[in-house]
């Protein structure tokens, strides 16, 4: 393993949703310039970006131009993904892309050669200076996301976007139907008590920094309990959203069964990026506070590393963003 440094793992199409919907656009003018502000590069071992034969070369083409100094990885999902070829994921789900990324976060674990990796999506941008040591906290553990509450724990908004189906359908592969319900609560001792998993804190969405040992430990163990490819499991294991595992509520899963969790990972600011995501919310308001706290709420927050711009938010204009972030980046 090289010591030091982290790598990336991205997925992504151009255009996933509608031809203006484009995920290069979002990652050229909002992302890479950030991470061309903030981030320690040379910390950075490798940066995989996942995608469809036909979009890679688009995506390179284009990344060349003004980014060729990043450690750039190119992947075919099918290649990754050879399974993709004959299941027929377009049945089980209208968003197949959405279960593809997933898997293919934790199937470059077999070839990931740094120790943590995060995962994460175009719509992500940095907020100040990153480098590998601020992948721990001063407790020495690593920096994540996390809710203890499926109501929503923030006093202005309400409702997060981490379902309780997810995990329901993450403690079925994990624990091979041996938990029965799950239960999240701040007050929780982590246990289960007949056949009810309580469970005090859970791992909140993109992005997070992701171990690759205990990746392939969870890999490991999914195969050996189920006696199948973990590929083949998950992608028989899904019906689409929300009747679903996802890949942090199963990874979340197996840290909790392997008693790690409070090891691995530390629930003290700055998190790797502000719980309360602009999508949920925005039916509650936030959206008001992003936009016109953008400076202080977003850029200057020190409670978090990263923060997102939601490409299914249809008011939330790249062109916006770009203007708010110009004055970070000078």
């Amino acid at each position: 393993m090289v010591k030091n440094k982290f790598s990336f793992v991205m997925p992504m199409v151009i255009n996933h949703r509608t031809t203006e919907d484009n995920d290069l656009e979002r990652l050229v003018k909002i992302q890479l310039p950030t991470f061309r502000k903030f981030l320690k590069l040379d910390d950075l071992h490798k940066f995989y970006i996942v995608s469809r034969e036909s979009d890679l070369p688009i995506i390179k083409e284009e990344l060349q131009k003004d980014y060729s100094d990043f450690p750039f990885e190119y992947i075919d999902e099918r290649k990754l993904l050879p399974q993709l070829e004959t299941f027929p994921l377009h049945e089980r789900t209208v968003h197949p892309g959405w279960i593809i990324q997933q898997i293919a976060k934790f199937e470059l674990a077999k070839v990931m050669e740094t120790e943590y990796y995060m995962t994460f999506e175009t719509d992500l941008f940095l907020t100040k200076p990153f480098s590998y040591d601020n992948l721990f906290n001063k407790d020495g553990k690593l920096i994540c996301s996390f809710y203890d509450d499926f109501s929503g724990s923030h006093p202005d908004f309400t409702g997060v976007p981490t379902k309780d189906m997810w995990h329901i359908f993450s403690t079925a592969l994990v624990f091979d139907g041996k938990v029965s319900s799950f239960n999240l609560d701040r007050d929780n001792k982590n246990e289960i008590t007949n056949g009810e998993l309580k469970i005090n804190k859970v791992m909140g969405v993109s992005p997070q920094f992701l171990i690759t040992e205990e990746v392939k430990n969870l890999i490991k163990h999914l195969e050996m309990t189920h006696k199948m490819s973990y590929i083949d499991l998950l992608l028989n294991s899904t019906a689409g959203h929300p009747n679903t595992w996802t890949e942090y509520t199963l990874y979340w899963m197996w840290l909790y069964k392997s008693k790690k969790i409070e090891k691995l990972y530390s629930f003290n600011e700055p998190f790797i990026c502000y719980n309360e995501l602009c999508t949920f919310n925005s039916r509650q308001g936030y959206d008001k506070k992003y936009f016109e706290e953008f400076d202080t709420h977003i850029m200057e927050n020190p409670q978090h590393y990263f923060n997102l711009v939601q490409s299914n938010l249809t008011q939330l204009k790249l062109d916006f963003i770009v203007d708010k972030i110009k004055k970070h980046l000078e």
